[in-house]
């Protein structure tokens, strides 16, 4: 667990997404929570040394990756509407789902059999501002990877964490995205006078860590919307897998997760281009 500022804590190496956590003088506010059981009881742990009250626990989005460490932690989760929504509704098997990508690893698998969803009680729409022991937190909606995707901005620190908007060294996931709304974003976030960015994924960066994400959604438009101008299919459009599979580095045996995400993205930003272009 690093200490990125005075209070303000980051750990970057649980599987699954980046979590944080904000000290205030009267308690402390948790960013995401691990994917892995015995990784969230660990974060919950090391948040229990450093302060002996959470006061609340803040979901940047929707995916089993930020959210499946809630249980451990006794205290209501913020997040946005739509992670709301999307969280009620899913349903018993997405556990099970969760527990089939460990399936080469039974024992990983294991921990999920007595994982249960803890759900937002506390929602916002815009932005959420909190004054409390010393601090200043702002809960933001960002958007772009997902709809309900927000972040946590410390005006006093200039820290920003960005859930998924921001990756570093890996394919951002478009499956959900706006794409265009998010490359409006990343420019939006360059102009702000930013100490640090905490990333939903890899580790701790500034705002140049924008960049190759812009470049990466950029290029994934272009070659999508040739592929649509040109008159071929979605599933025809899937030759753009080839062509966007070395952009980042993956682990071995990663190859066709990664290829199944840049899939997805390929599908939404085809859907985006038919709104678009329409048949012309």
């Amino acid at each position: 667990m690093q200490e990125i500022a005075p209070g303000i804590y980051v750990k970057f190496d649980y599987e699954g997404a980046n979590v944080g956590c904000i000290v205030t003088d009267g308690g402390t506010i948790v960013i995401d929570t691990p994917l892995i059981p015995a990784d969230g009881k660990n974060w919950a742990s090391r948040v229990a040394k450093i302060s002996d009250k959470v006061l609340y626990v803040f979901n940047t989005d929707h995916h089993r990756a930020h959210i499946l460490g809630n249980q451990f932690f006794n205290a209501p989760v913020i997040a946005h509407e739509v992670a709301w929504k999307e969280i009620a509704n899913y349903k018993d098997t997405f556990i099970e789902r969760t527990k089939n990508i460990f399936k080469k690893s039974p024992e990983v698998a294991a921990q999920f059999d007595q994982t249960r969803l803890k759900k937002p009680e506390i929602t916002f729409t815009g932005r959420l501002i909190l004054k409390k022991g010393g601090r200043e937190i702002h809960f933001v909606h960002l958007g772009g990877h997902t709809p309900a995707t927000s972040g946590v901005w410390l005006p006093n620190e200039r820290i920003l964490f960005t859930g998924d908007v921001v990756v570093v060294g890996e394919h951002p996931s478009l499956g959900q995205s706006q794409s265009k709304e998010w490359l409006d974003l990343l420019t939006r976030l360059r102009k702000m006078s930013l100490a640090h960015i905490v990333p939903g994924h890899g580790p701790l960066c500034n705002v140049e860590a924008t960049g190759p994400v812009s470049d990466y959604i950029r290029t994934m438009r272009s070659k999508v919307r040739s592929q649509y101008r040109s008159g071929r299919s979605k599933s025809e459009a899937a030759v753009v897998i080839n062509q966007m599979i070395d952009y980042f580095p993956y682990r071995p045996g990663d190859k066709s997760f990664v290829e199944k995400r840049i899939r997805a993205g390929i599908s939404r930003v085809y859907d985006e281009m038919k709104v678009i272009y329409g048949q012309d």
